[in-house]
């Protein structure tokens, strides 16, 4: 069986693992990449306040559980347990 992959079976030895990591640690990717990758890969979430007549005002739609948590000022996992 022939695959057409040079590197099939072989590993990257801890000299050129070191050179991967030392590359993607300068890699800086900004705000707006951030949050589509967000976006993408992360859970929305719509917080919503309810009135006493039975309506709903949406407070904020974010993009990840860590946005909601910087915004209300809780636990994360309180956020995840509640989310529904």
């Amino acid at each position: 069986m022939k695959f057409n992959n040079p590197l099939f079976g072989k590993t990257h030895s801890a000299y050129s693992k070191e050179l991967i990591r030392q590359k993607a640690l300068k890699r800086i990717v900004s705000e707006d990449t951030k949050l589509k990758m967000s976006a993408i890969y992360g859970y929305s979430i719509n917080i919503y306040e309810k009135f006493s007549s039975g309506k709903f005002n949406l407070i904020g739609n974010f993009v990840s559980i860590r946005k909601v948590d910087k915004f209300l000022g809780i636990s994360p996992s309180t956020i995840t347990k509640y989310k529904n």
